[in-house]
């Protein structure tokens, strides 16, 4: 019985790299006293194989254990092993191709080089497969897990006394711009106006840790101000990373309801802004443990830890007078005096992600301790401008077994203790969340909302793109200053063009309103993205 652990190879392998190969193979086997051509080979003994550096992923590491261990049989030209041969122990294949219908007792590791399991084959072991390409049979018998990583960059080459495996990874540049030309998309919002951000970053490879270092500035003609942004990371390891950081920036805790680029566009033509703003500064230290990264046909989960400790001087900012093409921006719902705001923070974030062509799963849960650092002597020991604020949101979405999809997302927003700053407070309302009350109607330091919507493609594919007849509804729990929590409820429905997460949606929604003489009906156009599941203020991967 086949138990099958970081992946069950696929019946194809990548065509690019086989002529290569070949002429590598064939300077290869020029080196070696080789024997007849086909056929089971004589071993390679008193030779030693290694790898030249340090392994640079979890299946390197699983090979680097099987060389240190030993008592394997080397493979350095085509051999072919026939039905009813045994070969008893390990066995490592360099730079060969191997067909196998006999019996290996033991793993069998292949390094840039083919392997072909016919039916009868059987291997007691595991089977690693880097570099190469990967043939089975669902008859062969393999008794352990089977590993197949085609895109690891590894070369053999003789030695005096064997064999070494190196990296051909190609080396990342020294210096590179961000974006298009050192540019990134530009913002536009109520607070900034137009915001025009430049980035770089710089990099010593060769050295150990691989230090990277990077800063870019944003130009905001409006306030006649310049954001900047310094980053400096240490690779600790292969999957961990230690970063200093150094950032003024105008920051939201709205941006999982729509990516920035939209958002701007909302306001420019609109004046549609469903973000609160403030001004923050920032200094801090932060750790990042990132998931081993599977080939791209594997549905391993993928997930990140960032921890982060620092201290932030956080400012309200006010709307200011920007060019809107139709109409005008919409009135504050919400008039708070937030007095500006210095503390230490601790932060910790975990956001989790599991992708499929028809399913998709992911969730991220992040808390945020805040420590006044200008304490008066009649603090007691958890002063009252201390705070602890959580967060959690999920994304479910799935494709039918009759074609229809269901989409689903949550987020829950609180301060646990303390008093939590205007600047963390949380704020919805109008298209996006809940199109019937006004935008950013809702305000408050405690938040909960929820949406689930189904739809029924008219034309094309479900998990692709085309025309779509959708349903939704939404709701939200919002606590404002001093009040209880007022619950909020809407439902919508309409056409939806759509081209893979992209969706430009033509609707009516009916639900709760804030006025009495609000009828609670609306139409809508709205562009949707995938919600975010990563918490606000974990930093993306770098």
């Amino acid at each position: 019985m086949r138990r099958l652990g970081l992946l069950a190879a696929p019946r194809g392998r990548p065509g690019a790299g086989g002529s290569v190969r070949r002429a590598r193979r064939l300077g290869l086997l020029i080196t070696l006293a080789a024997g007849t051509g086909a056929g089971l080979p004589a071993p390679a003994s008193g030779q030693e194989v290694r790898l030249a550096e340090e392994p640079r992923s979890e299946a390197q590491a699983a090979l680097e254990v099987f060389l240190e261990a030993g008592g394997f049989t080397v493979w350095t030209r085509d051999t072919v092993l026939a039905r009813g041969d045994t070969v008893p122990g390990a066995v490592l294949l360099l730079e060969g191709t191997a067909r196998i219908a006999g019996r290996i007792e033991g793993d069998l590791y292949v390094v840039d080089g083919d392997l072909f399991l016919r039916s009868a084959a059987s291997v007691t072991g595991n089977v690693l497969v880097l570099g190469g390409g990967f043939y089975d049979s669902d008859l062969a018998d393999i008794g352990g897990a089977v590993t197949y990583r085609p895109n690891e960059p590894l070369r053999v080459r003789p030695t005096g006394g064997g064999y070494e495996i190196i990296s051909e990874v190609e080396p990342e540049p020294a210096f590179e711009l961000d974006g298009t030309y050192g540019f990134h998309l530009p913002t536009y919002d109520r607070v900034n106006g137009l915001a025009v951000p430049v980035g770089a970053r710089a990099r010593l490879s060769g050295v150990p840790g691989r230090p990277e270092l990077a800063g870019g500035v944003t130009w905001i003609p409006a306030r006649e101000d310049v954001d900047f942004r310094l980053h400096n990371s240490w690779h600790l390891g292969e999957r961990v990373r230690l970063g200093l950081f150094a950032t003024t920036t105008v920051a939201s805790s709205e941006s999982w309801i729509r990516p920035a680029w939209y958002n701007s566009l909302a306001h420019f033509v609109a004046g549609d802004d469903v973000r609160s703003h403030y001004d923050a500064r920032e200094l801090g230290l932060e750790l990042e443990w990132v998931s081993p990264e599977p080939p791209v046909w594997e549905n391993a989960p993928r997930w990140r830890v960032v921890v982060s400790w620092g201290h932030e001087e956080a400012a309200s900012l006010e709307a200011r007078e920007v060019t809107i093409l139709f109409g005008d921006a919409a009135d504050e719902a919400w008039s708070v005096s937030a007095l500006p705001r210095s503390f230490w923070f601790a932060r910790a974030g975990f956001e989790w992600s599991v992708n499929r062509r028809d399913r998709r799963t992911a969730f991220g849960v992040g808390v945020e301790g805040g420590l006044q650092d200008e304490l008066g002597s009649d603090c007691a020991l958890v002063c009252s401008h201390d705070f602890l604020l959580a967060e959690g949101r999920v994304s479910v979405w799935r494709v039918t077994a009759w074609g229809h999809t269901v989409d689903a997302f949550a987020i829950g927003r609180a301060g646990l203790a303390g008093h939590l700053p205007h600047q963390r407070y949380s704020t919805l309302g109008g298209v996006g969340t809940l199109p019937t009350l006004p935008l950013r109607g809702l305000y408050g330091p405690r938040m909960i909302y929820a949406e689930a919507a189904y739809a029924i493609p008219l034309l094309g594919d479900a998990a692709l793109g085309g025309l779509d007849l959708f349903a939704r509804i939404g709701a939200a729990a919002v606590s404002a200053p001093e009040t209880h929590p007022s619950e909020h409820l809407s439902v919508a429905g309409g056409l939806a063009l759509r081209l893979w997460d992209l969706r430009l949606e033509f609707g009516a929604a009916a639900g709760s309103t804030l006025g009495d003489d609000d009828p609670g009906v609306t139409a809508f156009i709205d562009v949707r993205t995938r919600r975010s599941h990563r918490p606000t203020r974990m930093p993306p991967p770098h």
